[in-house]
């Protein structure tokens, strides 16, 4: 790693932005020399970046669902009572984060951020069988699912984009020490 001291900053520069590879693991059968047939992992080296993905997670933040609202009569002795420091019976306002249809929005909502970064991070055109550039965001990920991309893998590639700009525990300890 390592320092570069920014004296000054210019419009229309690139100083932010972060590049990098994710890294994603596939098993194949390959054939032996001796002709027999055997898993072989592979690592896929993808290239990602990290551009405009902030501003992308924070517009989905703004557009989460938030949970129903209930109104609960709470008693001083209740757990929850005794956190928000009510001495008699008290109707209070408390959100329902148990609420099955609120649970699938937020699911939903997860799942298509998660889209939204790998598709955005991917510093790689995605192409069809004519070599031309998908720009559709549905074909693209329809494009990315028929070539058998896993949870796993998807996570990968959006975990590794959002970590091009975020310190890890051990960069923080090595780089700060």
């Amino acid at each position: 790693m390592k320092t570069v001291r920014v004296d000054k900053f210019k419009k229309g520069s690139n100083i932010f932005q972060s590049i990098g590879i994710s890294r994603v693991k596939v098993t194949e059968i390959a054939e032996g020399d001796d002709g027999k047939r055997h898993e072989e992992i592979v690592c896929l080296e993808i290239p990602i970046q990290s551009t405009g993905i902030s501003e992308l997670i924070n517009t989905f933040r703004e557009k989460a669902p938030a949970p129903p609202v209930e109104n609960v009569l709470l008693d001083p002795d209740s757990e929850e009572g005794k956190e928000l420091g009510i001495v008699k019976k008290t109707w209070v306002k408390m959100p329902n984060l148990a609420d099955l249809k609120y649970i699938r929005q937020k699911e939903e909502h997860g799942g298509d951020m998660g889209i939204a970064i790998v598709l955005k991070g991917l510093a790689v055109p995605l192409l069809d069988e004519e070599d031309k550039e998908i720009t559709d965001r549905e074909v693209k990920v329809k494009a990315l699912k028929e070539m058998g991309i896993s949870t796993d893998q998807f996570t990968q590639i959006a975990s590794d984009i959002t970590s091009l700009t975020r310190w890890t525990e051990k960069e923080k300890e090595d780089f700060f020490a």
